[in-house]
């Protein structure tokens, strides 16, 4: 087989709590002001924002806020036009109940204003092309997902060669129609490899659901966030953590690769015929789960088919699982029950799920209906 074309996601850096139906849990208020750091004056309008998540909001005329947080890390984002921007990890059993002040830097005007000419040449089309297709992904929904302001982007094919290296100057605007959702988008890194095909991105997404679609439509939206929700990296690491990988439909087994001594830069992939269980690749500690295994696993979603476009270039037809394989690039990564990890480069995938990119992505606070109650395999 041909070298894997893996994707290393970097979404999320922290941890991203909103729990289900079926659990009780007490909420934290994060609260704090917003200020001037020369001046010591309240800034009103930034924006705060728990990052890929749906959870934000703006400081009044006094600098306040507050936003209601569920246990466990998150990532703040604190943005404000001609400051600089603030960016921090914040555990929600640390925040201290008299909040917090926050003072944002001025830049300097003329640093901060930029033109953006409107004038591209067809390389940098042709580099855009290359972007969306491997940031965004081909599914259905990754298509129809567009980039408002993409002129603002900075695509580089020079810096590295072999190598698309992506940066915007203004947080990305993207809209999602078939999940419902807009997304501020704050890019931190795009990458794509040619020669290996991998690409990794990290950022800081904000999802805003789409409040006016009719009922019809709205319906539509949820089919479509279940259909990508099931069988995506989220759910399996939700399964994962709380012991459910086979009734959620997950079969996992050993993957041995090794070189292929004929072909140069293929590999020889063999599978156990014995599966295992989430015990196998979930490890307690002091009360706390971690995703823990060494080498390769194949995962295959037995309750949905491929996609027609999965298929696009393999000479094979559509099988009625999907199957992707997983690597640790670390020894241990703590797992939570949301379906996040504590960190997202610990764990890359290829198959499947590495082809599902962002376009694909639900903010970490969703869940189905059918959530998690009790632990099983």
């Amino acid at each position: 087989m041909d070298k894997p074309n893996s994707i290393l996601m970097k979404i999320v850096l922290g941890l991203f709590l909103v729990l289900g139906s079926f659990f009780s849990f007490s909420q934290t208020v994060f609260r704090g002001t917003v200020a001037d750091y020369d001046t010591g004056e309240p800034i009103a309008g930034a924006t705060i924002f728990l990052a890929n998540t749906t959870l934000g909001t703006s400081s009044d005329n006094e600098g306040k806020f507050s936003i209601y947080l569920h246990n466990g890390n998150y990532e703040v984002i604190i943005r404000m036009l001609g400051y600089e921007g603030l960016t921090f990890n914040l555990p929600a059993a640390m925040v201290k109940p008299q909040g917090y002040k926050f003072l944002l830097v001025a830049i300097d005007e003329e640093l901060e204003t930029q033109n953006v000419d409107d004038t591209r040449d067809q390389v940098w089309y042709r580099n855009l092309a290359d972007f969306k297709r491997y940031f965004l992904g081909t599914s259905r929904n990754g298509e129809s997902t567009e980039i408002e302001n993409e002129l603002s982007m900075i695509l580089d094919d020079q810096s590295l060669p072999g190598h698309l290296i992506a940066s915007s100057r203004d947080i990305l605007k993207i809209k999602n129609p078939n999940l419902g959702y807009a997304i501020d988008y704050l890019l931190n890194e795009f990458r794509y490899d040619y020669q290996k095909g991998f690409v990794s991105y990290s950022g800081f997404p904000f999802f805003i659901p789409d409040s006016t679609l009719s009922k019809r439509k709205q319906r539509r939206v949820e089919r479509n966030r279940v259909e990508a929700y099931h069988g995506s990296l989220q759910h399996f690491i939700k399964s994962v953590y709380y012991g459910r990988t086979m009734a959620e439909g997950f079969e996992i087994r050993r993957l041995y690769r090794k070189e292929d001594p004929v072909h140069r830069g293929k590999f020889i992939d063999s599978v156990a015929i014995d599966p295992i269980t989430s015990i196998a690749i979930r490890k307690n500690r002091d009360r706390r789960e971690y995703l823990e295994f060494s080498g390769y696993i194949l995962v295959t979603y037995l309750k949905e088919r491929e996609s027609p476009l999965y298929l696009m270039g393999m000479r094979r037809g559509a099988r009625n699982s999907q199957s992707s394989i997983m690597r640790m690039t670390v020894d241990s990564t703590e797992i939570f029950e949301n379906g996040s990890l504590f960190d997202p480069l610990g764990l890359v995938v290829e198959g499947y799920i590495g082809w599902e990119r962002f376009g694909d992505m639900l903010p970490i606070d969703y869940f189905p209906e059918n959530d998690y109650e009790v632990r099983g395999n």
